[in-house]
């Protein structure tokens, strides 16, 4: 909802003798420290946005808020607390906007031909098949991985790194051990892991919880 913020101005008008006070010389600007000043506004709104993800919905308690602080006012929130109850919110609203996103790329793959759901939730689609046979828990599997998250970030590719991972068929996580367990060596497939069948709430290095 747009807010429209209106600002009073308020006049004082002093008459001595019936002639107006003249007002007091505006002090001159220094273009400089003037673009100083606004870029260091705009640098900070930039990296809290693009670091938290947090969307100003009241731009006048928002504002209220700056001010206060560099006003040196009584603030109306424990400072002391202030991060842990940002941390607390942002987690909360990843972990709903994370599962948003699982959703929506669940329902799409079920529009796309060839995908398959296991009773995990797991959806794969074989774009190659190998020929080779197909693991069990104690066979050592080395594979090759594009990962990539619900937004489209790519968080490994192995097109790029040319790194493999090598680990037991039976330690890897769920979901990609319900898939590898029915696919024969060397088959090329797209995998969708629910949270759940992957890292979860806890999420693991740059995988995000959920």
């Amino acid at each position: 909802m747009k807010k429209i913020i209106v600002l009073s101005t308020a006049f004082l008008l002093l008459v001595s003798a019936g002639f107006a006070q003249k007002p007091a010389p505006k002090a001159k600007s220094n273009p400089v420290e003037d673009t100083i000043q606004y870029s260091l506004g705009v640098y900070m709104m930039q990296q809290l946005f693009a670091k938290t993800g947090f969307v100003v919905n009241d731009q006048a308690r928002f504002k209220k808020a700056i001010d206060d602080v560099l006003n040196n006012r009584k603030l109306e929130v424990n400072p002391a607390t202030t991060q842990d109850r940002l941390l607390a919110y942002q987690r909360t609203y990843q972990l709903q906007r994370n599962r948003q996103l699982e959703v929506a790329l669940f329902e799409k793959a079920k529009t796309e031909k060839g995908f398959t759901q296991l009773a995990s939730g797991v959806m794969y689609a074989v774009t190659k098949a190998g020929t080779g046979m197909r693991p069990s828990a104690k066979d050592t599997l080395v594979v090759n991985v594009i990962c990539t998250l619900p937004d489209g970030t790519v968080v490994d590719d192995y097109n790029k790194t040319k790194s493999s991972y090598m680990a037991l068929a039976g330690e890897m996580i769920p979901g990609l051990r319900d898939v590898l367990f029915r696919v024969g060596e060397g088959t090329i497939f797209r995998a969708i892991l629910p949270a759940a069948t992957a890292y979860g709430e806890q999420g693991y290095a740059t995988i995000p919880p959920n």
